[in-house]
């Protein structure tokens, strides 16, 4: 488990997740994913055959799931990683989804050790937007054109970054005094 500062804290997915998780697909529809789960079955197939190169993360408030955040193609070597998540409904009224990606970049960071996050949000999703290059830092690298089908329509999608020396001195984690983990204190340390 990962506890962040904000009080929000991270665990893996598990099996009794899985049903939480397909409603949360059913209700983020304009999201980038694109993994075909229909019904229970196919749920269970997905969670058994997860590669070793992907993290799935429950986002989670006191006892409250907040939605998952998800690292995929993890690539240890190159420290580079592909940064994705949905938001139940109830998290996203309350203003839950910027605090919550705080935790998650800094998790990609402090614990995965990322050199490199990348994004890709629909030209369209103007909050997702908003919440990875306003709040978070994220840098724009490009757009992909009719890069996602929905629905019979291609949709572009604006291709977007964040280096861990860009990370390293946001003021949200200098304020943190070097650790956004609550379990971990460099001065305690020393």
């Amino acid at each position: 488990m990962y506890h962040h500062k904000t009080g929000i804290w991270l665990r893996k997915i598990e099996r009794t997740d899985l049903s939480d998780l397909k409603n949360l697909k059913n209700e983020s529809w304009w999201g980038t994913h694109n993994t075909l789960l229909i019904n229970d079955d196919d749920q269970i197939k997905w969670f058994e055959n997860l590669s070793s190169k992907d993290l799935f993360l429950i986002v989670m408030h006191d006892d409250q799931k907040l939605g998952v955040l998800s690292f995929t193609n993890i690539d240890f070597i190159g420290r580079v990683c592909h940064g994705s998540g949905s938001g139940f409904r109830t998290a996203t009224k309350n203003n839950f989804a910027e605090i919550a990606w705080y935790c998650g970049i800094d998790f990609a960071f402090e614990i995965l050790n990322m050199h490199r996050i990348e994004a890709e949000v629909m030209v369209y999703n103007i909050p997702a937007q908003k919440l990875n290059i306003e709040a978070i830092g994220m840098k724009i690298e490009g757009i992909k054109r009719s890069a996602i089908y929905k629905s019979g329509r291609y949709y572009d999608s604006i291709m977007l970054g964040l280096l861990r020396s860009e990370w390293e001195v946001c003021e949200r984690v200098v304020n943190y005094g070097a650790s956004c983990n609550i379990d971990f204190d460099h001065e305690k340390i020393a």
